[in-house]
């Protein structure tokens, strides 16, 4: 049963002023002979009766009943309408308080809110002594030799540095797009390059969505940021570089860096972990036959390459 309506309450006051001889209600059957107007009622301008108001002392019960009816409506719209107001504040005030919590969550917190974007990357086939190193499967798995207890990394995405960027990567990180991800054009100082995804699917889904605008070089391309790959304006995709020295010639030709690599902590390293992803194989991997070929091609053409095993907020 649905509850009376603002509708509903004009129609029940219209009712009091609709002039009798047209009240759409029943009549008793012995007024049927009765005439229905008499030569006193007063005649308005359009011809019509000009029926009087209902005194209390009305005998009609049909005129009783409409009456009660129309003060039973009002009630309860009334009723209605007064819960919805105190609905209304109650969620007013608590927009108000989630308003200033997230306000205040901008500036303290570290998850996945305001300008702290912060994912923990753990890479395996890192390049170390082989002591170090051990065959999971088809893959060499080797722990960073600088500690001998971390392969991971942390980085923190910038929103204000380039918010169309950070929105990409954090939709790609909450996709776990980065799992399996090779690290496929490692230069020693200057970039260690990733963002084609092992299984081609995954690729051609996310290449079908078209390229991202260009966000304003506001950061600068120094070591440790974490930068867009581009093949000119308005052409960034999945691709990105970590740079690994002080490359701040990029920042004029438009590339624009959207985070950076963390100083090492409780159980992760840092700009130490990615200097030692596998160089070797220099530019060699093919990117086109990564996205045709995937993981197939990868394990057999070039099985020592540094990846990511997953990549999550922290």
């Amino acid at each position: 049963m649905s509850a009376p309506t603002l509708s509903d309450i004009d129609d029940a006051m219209e009712m009091q002023s609709i002039p009798v001889g047209y009240r759409d209600t029943p009549q008793d059957e012995e007024d049927d002979d009765e005439d229905t107007f008499s030569d006193d009622d007063e005649i308005d301008e359009l011809g019509m009766i000009a029926a009087s108001s209902p005194q209390p002392n009305q005998k009609d019960p049909a005129l009783k009943r409409n009456s009660y009816l129309t003060y039973i409506f009002v009630g309860l719209a009334a009723i209605i309408l007064l819960v919805e107001v105190l609905r209304g504040k109650e969620g007013s005030l608590s927009l108000n308080a989630r308003t200033k919590a997230t306000s205040d969550d901008l500036s303290t917190s570290s998850g996945t809110t305001g300008d702290n974007l912060i994912i923990e990357f753990t890479v395996a086939n890192l390049r170390t002594n082989s002591a170090n190193c051990s065959h999971v499967g088809k893959m060499l798995q080797c722990i960073p030799q600088h500690n001998n207890a971390t392969n991971k990394f942390r980085i923190q995405l910038h929103k204000s540095w380039a918010p169309i960027g950070v929105k990409r990567f954090q939709e790609l990180t909450e996709a776990n797009f980065w799992d399996d991800a090779r690290i496929f054009r490692v230069v020693p100082n200057f970039v260690s390059q990733f963002g084609i995804s092992s299984y081609p699917d995954v690729q051609k889904y996310y290449d079908s969505l078209g390229n991202l605008k260009d966000d304003k070089v506001i950061g600068s391309n120094k070591r440790g940021t974490l930068t867009f790959a581009t093949s000119g304006r308005n052409t960034r995709t999945t691709q990105l570089f970590i740079n690994t020295a002080d490359n701040k010639f990029l920042d004029k030709q438009g590339f624009s860096p959207i985070g950076e690599v963390l100083a090492a902590g409780d159980g992760y390293g840092s700009m130490d972990v990615v200097d030692e992803m596998y160089s070797k194989y220099g530019e060699g991997p093919d990117q086109g036959m990564i996205k045709e070929e995937g993981k197939d091609y990868l394990e057999e053409k070039y099985p020592l390459l540094s990846y990511f095993v997953t990549a999550v907020f922290v």
